[in-house]
Order: C-alpha cells, then structure tokens, then sequence
C-alpha cells in the first residue's frame, strides 16, 4: 500500500512540475563586434585614424589541395602612427584551410605593409570560397576597412603539379621548385620552370637538358637563390612529352628581411632614468652601416633625434647601444607617458628599420573588463564556458585571469588583442552559489614577460548558481502520506488525473509508431 502510495505522489509531483515548469535558453556567450569598443580618450581632436585594404587579385582558381595566395596590402591612410588588428570574419571551419603572415601591423602615416593570405580547398567538390581579410584600428576600432577574396575549386584531371617549398621568401633565399607527377602513370618527358614578377617579366629560367622519367608520387626539382626585390612571382612549370605538353604554376611573395632588431633595457622607467638603447644584428653575417635613432611621444611627435657620426661594424649577434637622458630636443625631462624608439641603419646596400616601445613613469593598466558572460546556473562537475573583453589605452596585448570564486583561478592566458573577446572554460565539483570575475594585464613589451606589466581592476561579479541534485527528503514523504490520508478523495482525483495523461502519452506514440511502420 505504501508503494502505491509513493507511486502516486511521485506521479502526481511530475505532472504538476511539467506544468509549472517554462523554456528558457541561457546567455552562453555575448559576442560583442569591434566596432562598438571604443576608446575616446586617446584620441586626440586632430588625429584622424583611418585604413584601406587592397588585394592584388581578388579571385584565384584552384584544384583541391592547391595554394591559393594572395597579397593583402594594408596601408594607414590617417594622420598619425597606427596599429591594425588584422582577422577574416566570415571564416568557417569546414572546406579549406586559410592563414595571414600576420595578425597585427604599426604603420606610419601612408606607410603601408603587405600581408600574404593563403587559401587551400582540401574537399574535393567545385565550390567557391569567400574570405574577407578586415583591418580594425586599436587607437580607434570605427576606423575599419575589408577587401573580399573569392578562391573557387575546380575539379579535372591534373598530371603535374608545380610548387614551391614555402609562400614567403626572405631576400637572398634559396627557391626550392618541384614539378611532380599526380597522375596514376609513368611519364617521360623535359621539364621546365620559369619565373615571373607581377609584371610579368622573366626573372629566372631553368631548362634542364634532359629527358627523364617519373613515377606517379615522383618529383624533378630546382633551386633558385633569390637577387630580384620584394613582391609577388609566379613560377610556371611545363612538361614535354610525346603525347603532350603539361603544365601548372604557382604563386609566392618575397618579403624584405630585417637583419636588425631594436630593443630597450627595460620596458617601464621611472622618470629621470637612464634609457639604453640598443641595436643588435640579428641575421647570420656582417653587416656595417651607420646608426641613428628617433624617439617618438604616444601623439608621435618626435621629441629627440640623433644622428650618429660612426660607420660601425656589427658581428651576428653584436649590438650597438646608446644613452638616452629622458631629456627632450630643449633638454627638459619629458613627461611620462608612452614612447617608441626607432633605430636606422644605413648601410651601402639599402636602409633598415626597427622599432622598440617603452614607458616612463606610468603604464596605463587595461580597462576593466566586462562582466562576464555566460549561463548562470548550471550543473556540477560539468563544464561551462565564460567571455569577457577589455581594450588596454596604450594599444598593448592583454591576458586574463578569471576567478572562479571557488578557490581556483584560470592563472594568467593569452596574449590577446585590445578589444579582442576571450572565452574560458571551467567545471564546478561543489554545488552553491559562486561569484566569476575577471581581470586584466598589459604586456607592455609583447614578448610574454610580465613582470612590467600593469594590472586592471576586477570586472563587476557574474552571480551563478550550481544547484543540488535533489533527493526525496522522508520529512517531505511523511508529510504527503499525512496528506494523503486526510484527504483521500483529492489524492484519488489527482491520480485519476495522472493515470489519463499517461494514457494519452501512450496513445500518441502509438500512433507515431504505426505511422512509421505503415
């Protein structure tokens, strides 16, 4: 008796919590666009911050498997120095791989830098890929600009296949070019291979006099040392043979090296503090030339320059380096605040360049970061995911540290870019009540050391509740079995009421079933 008793109730309780009971879907992540962070206080009222995006070549047409590379030219079109965070918004994650050479460039007022975009279909099916490549301003994220690129598959039967071994090339690298048989037969025939620029000159020709054989899976190769300048080059291949003449091409870029790199002895000091400045040859051979350097305010206005009467001489791995009082071109301290160093260095071959941040004084920490998002209530031992994002006012890289409030902290994880949204993982053995929070720093010098960096404040608090997988309490089923007693006739009714939702349930799927069977 006592069984059926508990039967009904449990019956009854689940019917009456069906109908209580609402949908509702949680916040599991706030996506919020970069446009709408904004960072009015370092913008001055004269500075105009703005960005083209070009492409050499918009469309390109490729096999499954094949490189499609495109040149993405940024060019600052404002009036003062800026940095650009560069990513491919429509990306989906099915079809093809895609890369950028880099996801963040600082250019000079109509300087501009060329990316190398790379779009590979590896699912044999024609199709056309979109891929948009979008430049944001980190001084002002309104300033934006986007060029799409349209890489499409095609399907056929290929024999050869011509590549080279990388996309990007240094100046005065080996090109190492194959030509090789992706057919299911042996050929027999002459290769060649020819280079042009994107003006479509001859540059390089390799004719092999011979007359050679390949197995399916085979290559013929050649190499080529680099003396022609930066930009784009296509290198086509042919192969002869008795029945015919087959051939395929292939894109790279050849980018500038920098044999120099600048550097400070610190990243953040006090002010009145000696700043050194050093130049080191980073590349594998002598280089000689002559040093000067400017040093520009966060408004890039230079505020000291020197021109250094020496011709030196700089061994692989040697450095140069110089004393900077923090006195400005009138010899008065200059303010604290952000800087960058940017070292020259003449030499008989051509001008080099690189550049170095630093701070006197102050660091400004990152903004407090938003509240995090995501479901606030969940289940224990179950993984939930939260975001948040900040913009840090000197333009730095980010990390984050979430705290769990449950005597556990995701530790220091990034970099990440101003503005950028970072998401974390985190799973909950105890049930309760927890408040999340998260904080950022700055690292000020991007090379992952942050021992110099700056810390923001703790974002407001997320609320979230891990509930407890209740149990029957026997005072509850003491209590019902009480009620159950005194009034039978309304316990009667509310099983009647169970017994015929169960019944219809049944019928309904019966029906569904029959219908499928039919």
């Amino acid at each position: 008796m006592m069984n059926e008793k508990i039967l009904g109730i449990i019956i009854t309780v689940l019917i009456f919590a069906s109908g209580l009971s609402t949908s509702s879907t949680a916040n599991i992540c706030e996506t919020k666009s970069i446009s709408s962070i904004t960072n009015t206080d370092t913008i001055g009222l004269d500075d105009i911050y703005s960005v083209d995006v070009s492409c050499d070549e918009n469309s390109m047409i490729v096999y499954p498997n094949e490189t499609a590379v495109y040149g993405i030219f940024i060019k600052n079109t404002g009036n003062v120095v800026d940095t650009y965070v560069l990513d491919c918004p429509d990306l989906i994650d099915c079809c093809y791989w895609s890369s950028l050479t880099t996801y963040e460039v600082t250019l000079y007022p109509s300087e501009s830098n060329l990316v190398i975009l790379t779009v590979t279909p590896y699912w044999e099916e024609a199709a056309t890929y979109t891929i948009t490549v979008r430049a944001t301003s980190i001084s002002d994220p309104t300033a934006s600009d986007s060029v799409p690129t349209f890489t499409t598959a095609i399907l056929g039967n290929r024999i050869i296949d011509v590549a080279t071994d990388k996309i990007v090339y240094e100046i005065g690298e080996t090109v190492t070019m194959s030509l090789t048989n992706i057919g299911s037969e042996v050929i027999e025939g002459n290769p060649t291979f020819e280079v042009y620029n994107e003006n479509n000159e001859l540059v390089y020709g390799c004719y092999p006099d011979c007359w050679i054989p390949l197995e399916p899976g085979e290559n013929f190769t050649c190499q080529w040392s680099l003396n022609v300048p930066e930009g784009k080059y296509i290198v086509k291949g042919w192969f002869l043979t008795y029945s015919g003449t087959y051939f395929d091409d292939a894109t790279f870029f050849i980018l500038g090296n920098k044999p120099i790199e600048v550097t400070t002895d610190k990243s953040v000091y006090s002010s009145g503090e000696d700043v050194i400045l050093v130049l080191t040859n980073i590349c594998d051979i002598t280089i000689s030339g002559n040093p000067s350097f400017n040093i520009f305010d966060e408004n890039s206005n230079i505020v000291f320059s020197l021109y250094i009467y020496l011709w030196i001489e700089l061994e692989p791995g040697e450095n140069f380096s110089w004393i900077w009082n923090q006195k400005d071109k009138q010899g008065k301290q200059v303010s604290d605040g952000r800087y960058r160093l940017e070292w020259h260095f003449s030499t008989y071959v051509g001008i080099f360049v690189d550049d170095a941040i630093f701070y006197i004084g102050r660091n400004n920490p990152p903004n407090k970061p938003s509240k995090p998002s995501g479901p606030t209530s969940g289940k224990v031992k179950t993984s939930h995911s939260y975001s948040s994002s900040t913009t840090d006012p000197d333009g730095d890289r980010i990390y984050y540290m979430f705290d769990w409030d449950d005597e556990s902290n995701s530790d220091w994880v990034g970099p990440f870019n101003s503005g950028q949204i970072v998401k974390m993982s985190h799973v909950w053995n105890t049930e309760g009540t927890y408040q999340i929070k998260v904080k950022a720093k700055d690292d000020p010098n991007g090379d992952g050391d942050l021992s110099d960096g700056t810390e923001s404040v703790w974002s407001d608090p997320l609320p979230i509740r891990m509930p407890k997988n209740k149990a029957i309490n026997p005072l509850s089923l003491r209590f019902l079995e009480f009620f159950i007693e005194r009034f039978p006739l309304l316990f009667l009714f509310l099983q009647f009421q169970s017994f015929n939702k169960l019944i219809y349930n049944l019928e309904v799927k019966t029906e569904e079933i029959n219908d499928k069977v039919e």
